[in-house]
C-alpha cells in the first residue's frame, strides 16, 4: 500500500558519515500523526518519526544511529524554515 505523500522535500543529512541529499516525503500514520519516508534518489532508506520525547526512532530500515540522528535534525531544520 503506498500512500501519496502530503508534503516532500529535500534535505542534506550525513547517512554513514557521507554527506547526501535526500528526498523525504511527510506521510500520516491512521492516527493523524506524522511519518518521513526517506530516499537516496529512488531508493528508500528508512521510515521515520518523531516520539513526544523528542526522540527520532526509525519505523523501518536499517540506518545507524548517527544518520537517523542527521536526518532528524535536518527535518526539524526544514520544519522551523518553513519548508
Amino acid at each position: 500500500m503506498a500512500d501519496t505523500a502530503d508534503i516532500s522535500f529535500n534535505i542534506k543529512a550525513h547517512i554513514q558519515g557521507t554527506e547526501k541529499t535526500l528526498r523525504v516525503d511527510q506521510l500520516e500514520t491512521s492516527d493523524g500523526a506524522p511519518y518521513y519516508s526517506c530516499f537516496d534518489k529512488d531508493q528508500q532508506l528508512a521510515e521515520i518519526r518523531k516520539e513526544e520525547s523528542n526522540e527520532w526512532v526509525q519505523l523501518w530500515g536499517e540506518l545507524d544511529q548517527a544518520s537517523l540522528t542527521s536526518i532528524g535534525k535536518a527535518i526539524e531544520q526544514k520544519e522551523l524554515a518553513g519548508n
